[in-house]
């Protein structure tokens, strides 16, 4: 069966979800110096690598090109000149060493089929006939019997296959959510070396919940692989690169997906018009609001100054939308700080104006005059969820009031970041007179490693702040990394935040004018 799920898996995909996948097992089958070099100035190669001929001794200078998908003979006429740029351009990477023997070789998720096999086997055999770089073809099969027996990162066996395909057939039944990821994620940081696996877990998950349509939990499976991949001293070298550009990939399409949506705030309201949009409109708007935050931090780091303009004006619309600003739990916290610090980078007026509607949200939740019962806490589950957010006025409510609100401590500390004085003190008076406590929990990060909760992480019941002067002065707390890291960890972990880091996102003077000029 498992077999069977991943060479779905391998059929579904496209290029780039496989670039992630391919470099764990590269790593995993001997391979060194390995470099991702896909882009304009490829020169017939997506990655560079180096292996050691278990033979001969002899150290082979590998040109590897990835293609998605079945090969048949006109793609193969495509393929061609790319494999022969390989066997003379030395251009790509200063690590390419153009005095090692060459091996030039195709990946595809698929197979060469109709003409292509034996055009392939005659233009191998012409290449050494001259004397030309071998040439290798890796396919599906080759692919599936690597992810499934490699004793580095096969995924076949035991207790792992069992629980991955539990998690494969909860996808398909529609049962699996955000806390079961962050959950299964934490396998993943068991032991050094174990990204290598968590890698191919990671891309099957992901393709199956695309699969299901379900594009935010996906997103919260790629950032498990982040965590995992920043984690993990044994890593091999780009999977960390590999992780964000999977990140990058899935916010690109939420962006591509809300756009259209967007001309009219009502829009969204109206795609989703059934019983259960009170609670699904805020979630759908908070996810997609954080993926494209994300997304542009990431693309931001990447350079890819399209991505940049593209993904503000997307989270420039998504922020003004009613339900970006109400999120449901205290699980939403991170959204609400991914959205309002990016958004601050080119439209600080904007963010506070997002904050504060949120602050609202949050404050309307806890006061008793408005039948709130609070918004629920990390460990609560949907159904709780939903109670709070409408039981409040109904006399069937069994619900106390939940006066923590990790929520509240980050729109404090949000406010204290932009400088928004009126809207902190604000805040900050009217939490005192609702009796709400803002709470947040602590770890040590190199033991807790960015889980949620468990033995390495503790509560912090009560976070106090100090009047406006006083709380500027104050200490803040500093992320062990920088800044888009903490940023993308804080969204795969979601209980706790380092507000010392979040300057580091200010990268506003670096864009493009137009991209900043707020909207007439």
């Amino acid at each position: 069966m498992l077999r069977d799920v991943v060479r779905i898996y391998l059929d579904t995909l496209t290029e780039r979800e496989f670039d992630g996948p391919l470099l764990a097992l590269l790593d995993a089958r001997g391979f060194k110096d390995v470099h991702f070099i896909h882009g304009a100035f490829e020169f017939g190669k997506d990655v560079l690598a180096k292996r050691v001929d278990p033979e001969t001794g002899e150290v082979h200078q590998y040109l590897i090109q990835s293609k998605a998908g079945d090969i048949g003979m006109p793609e193969w006429r495509g393929v061609r000149p790319q494999l022969d740029e390989c066997q003379y351009n030395t251009i790509g990477h200063p690590s390419f060493d153009p005095n090692l023997p060459r091996v030039a070789v195709l990946v595809t998720t698929g197979r060469l089929k109709g003409a292509a096999p034996a055009d392939a086997a005659e233009y191998r055999k012409a290449a050494a006939a001259r004397g030309d770089a071998l040439v290798e073809i890796w396919e599906n099969s080759d692919l599936i019997d690597w992810m499934l027996d490699d004793p580095t990162v096969g995924v076949a066996g035991g207790a792992l296959e069992v629980d991955l395909l539990k998690m494969v057939t909860s996808i398909l039944d529609k049962g699996v959510n955000d806390r079961r990821i962050e959950s299964y994620g934490r396998r993943w940081l068991a032991k050094e070396g174990s990204s290598l696996r968590a890698t191919i877990e990671s891309a099957i998950l992901v393709n199956t919940l695309l699969r299901v349509r379900r594009l935010d939990l996906a997103m919260s499976v790629a950032l498990q692989l982040v965590r995992c991949a920043e984690q993990d001293a044994l890593a091999p070298e780009g999977l960390q690169q590999a992780a964000r550009r999977l990140v990058c990939s899935l916010a690109s399409q939420v962006r591509d997906q809300m756009d259209p949506l967007l001309d009219d705030p009502l829009d969204v309201a109206r795609y989703l018009r059934s019983e259960p949009a009170l609670l699904t409109y805020p979630v759908i708007c908070c996810r997609a609001a954080e993926a494209v935050a994300l997304g542009l931090a990431v693309a931001r780091e990447q350079g890819d100054s399209a991505g940049v303009e593209a993904f503000q004006r997307t989270l420039r619309l998504l922020a003004q939308l009613p339900g970006a600003a109400r999120p449901v739990s205290d699980l939403f916290a991170s959204s609400v700080i991914a959205t309002t610090l990016l958004l601050s980078t080119y439209d600080h007026d904007g963010a506070v104006e997002y904050l504060r509607r949120v602050a609202k949200w949050v404050l309307d939740r806890h006061d008793e005059a408005m039948s709130g019962l609070g918004l629920a806490g990390l460990g609560e589950d949907e159904e709780v969820t939903a109670a709070r957010l409408l039981g409040g006025s109904l006399s069937s409510t069994t619900l106390d009031r939940r006066p923590a609100s990790y929520l509240a401590t980050a729109v404090l500390d949000l406010a204290l970041f932009l400088d928004a004085r009126a809207l902190f003190e604000a805040v900050r008076e009217s939490i005192a007179a609702l009796r709400i406590v803002p709470e947040a929990t602590a770890a040590d990060e190199a033991t807790a490693q960015w889980t949620r909760g468990g033995e390495q992480v503790w509560p912090v019941p009560r976070v106090d702040f100090l009047p406006f002067e006083a709380q500027v002065e104050a200490e803040r707390a500093q992320p062990p990394v920088d800044a888009v890291t903490a940023l993308l960890l804080t969204a795969a972990c979601r209980s706790r935040h380092y507000p010392g880091g979040w300057a580091g996102l200010a990268t506003a003077q670096s864009l493009p004018a137009s991209v900043n000029e707020a909207p007439s």
